[in-house]
């Protein structure tokens, strides 16, 4: 065969080859998308895709909200505004990366009149009743005042010359911060919650909220805890309702190196062999009011488009959702206004509807958009009054 008919056999036969790879291209694409789709990897809680982007409208709220009124027109709310948000067909549609919602925690998603804020509850366990620590007197004459008024009015109150920070701070010094984490967790699972029978303080969080915080999740949401509590309590409560410590924003409590002394951190390196404790208490602002949305700013970095609230404290906050500038926002304000269930106070109430009416934000009533507030078997008891004198400090 001579060299010109070689030539014209191979250019056929390439040829043919193209065909043929051509023709199989074509079958297999074919064949793939006419194939059924695969199922995809389950996604972590409150984590979306695309395809996964969940459709509000179609949820059965009886389920995902069993402890409210189903004719709440709070609850509505809500639910209409995050079926805006995540319905990528419509214009209020919000990418799950801006979907950030922040709570507070005392008296929002947890018992505030226990009988007051859960810090206070804490540090009165501490220095009055824990065995294991030896109070100086000078903290259990301030402790002994605090839980007076707590356990007769039902109020906070700072004894002169020395602030709750203070005594956290001091009572608690030397802990790390796990160790810290534990004793409040031990704190809280173990003990009872004054001013109610069948509940520890564990256990006193308002399962209505708890509902929303599971909603919105589900639907794309980032949830953040901001609270004037201090910071390392707050992530103790809230770790069991798989809010990670990185979404807490708090008054933090101060640590230090185990080996730095009296002088200033930054002239301090920490060896290998050292570890971080508990510290003095600083001076610094808590994180309540314009401090809020301060350290949301600081720490978040994106406006938030949903806040949650219960008092004057957090009216900043819900304002700077209302007023988000890239996404309209909403403030909602939980009302304490259940005198049966909870140690509701009318007068205050009316107060917290005025504030709601004049700022524009939405509020939850506890009286009547929820059907429970801790569920069966807890029941309000009345506050205990005057206990006995502890016997003086060693």
């Amino acid at each position: 065969m001579n060299e010109k008919k070689k030539i014209t056999l191979r250019l056929i036969a390439a040829f043919l080859a193209g065909v043929v790879l051509t023709a199989v291209a074509a079958y297999v694409w074919i064949t793939l998308k006419s194939a059924p789709a695969q199922p995809q990897e389950p996604t972590a809680p409150g984590e979306q895709t695309a395809e996964s982007e969940p459709a509000p409208e179609g949820a059965d709220l009886s389920k995902a909200f069993p402890s409210w009124d189903p004719e709440s027109a709070a609850l509505s709310d809500l639910v209409a505004f995050v079926k805006d948000c995540t319905d990528r067909s419509g214009p209020g549609y919000l990418d799950p990366a801006d979907r950030v919602a922040v709570f507070d925690m005392d008296g929002t998603i947890l018992c505030e009149k226990a009988p007051v804020y859960v810090d206070y509850c804490l540090t009165i366990y501490r220095v009055l009743e824990d065995p294991t620590y030896a109070a100086t007197e000078a903290e259990r004459d301030a402790m002994l005042q605090v839980r007076e008024h707590a356990y007769t009015e039902g109020k906070t109150f700072s004894p002169e010359g020395i602030t709750k920070d203070d005594l956290v701070a001091s009572a608690f010094a030397g802990m790390t911060p796990e160790e810290f984490r534990a004793y409040v967790a031990d704190f809280a699972e173990k003990t009872d919650v004054v001013g109610f029978d069948g509940m520890t303080y564990g256990e006193s969080f308002y399962k209505p909220m708890l509902e929303v915080i599971a909603y919105l999740r589900e639907n794309g949401f980032d949830v953040w805890m901001v609270s004037a509590c201090e910071r390392e309590v707050v992530r103790a409560l809230v770790e069991p309702l798989g809010i990670p410590f990185d979404r807490v924003i708090a008054t933090d409590v101060p640590y230090e190196a185990s080996g730095k002394g009296d002088g200033p951190a930054d002239k301090y390196n920490m060896g290998s062999d050292e570890t971080i404790l508990l510290g003095a208490p600083l001076d610094e602002v808590e994180c309540g009011k314009s401090g809020k949305a301060a350290a949301i700013a600081r720490e978040i970095g994106k406006r938030p488009v949903l806040a949650f609230g219960n008092s004057a404290g957090d009216y900043s906050m819900l304002n700077y959702a209302e007023g988000n500038p890239g996404h309209a926002g909403m403030g909602f304000l939980v009302v304490c206004d259940d005198v049966t269930r909870e140690y509701g106070s009318a007068e205050k109430a009316a107060e917290y509807y005025g504030e709601v009416e004049n700022n524009g934000w939405t509020a939850i009533s506890m009286a009547n958009d929820w059907a429970t507030i801790y569920g069966d078997g807890v029941t309000k008891t009345g506050l205990p009054g005057v206990e006995e004198d502890l016997p003086a400090a060693a």
